[in-house]
């Protein structure tokens, strides 16, 4: 449980960041793209978090499993559609990299502690 805050905290001020940097340099594509995209991408983290207990608590956690992912995809799907449609491939392109905002923190969180334990391991 521990983690999962942390990947939410770490996963708004990545977005927080997103937006500033995006404001500061007058760029279209990252404030609106990455930075929705990224928002998005912590509403699907706690979507899989309020799938979780709902699947454990139901009698058919198959169908609940199911109907979340395809909530989430079809959400992703709009919104990459829409940002498409009205802005283009780049947008689609930053709306994507917005998408994989709770990817990278896991990724980063994880490569973080392995390096840790290989510190520990070897430098003691």
């Amino acid at each position: 449980m521990d983690n999962i805050k942390k990947v939410f905290r770490r996963g708004v001020i990545t977005s927080v960041v997103i937006l500033v940097y995006g404001i500061l340099s007058s760029n279209q594509l990252i404030y609106i793209g990455m930075f929705i995209g990224s928002l998005l991408s912590l509403l699907g983290f706690y979507m899989i978090c309020l799938d979780v207990k709902s699947s454990v608590m139901s009698s058919s956690p198959f169908k609940v499993g199911v109907i979340g992912y395809l909530k989430r995809y079809l959400i992703y799907g709009v919104f990459l559609g829409t940002a498409t449609y009205f802005y283009g491939l780049p947008m689609l392109i930053s709306g994507l990299i917005g998408l994989l905002n709770v990817k990278f923190n896991i990724l980063l969180m994880t490569l973080f502690d392995n390096i840790r334990k290989l510190k520990i391991k070897y430098l003691n």
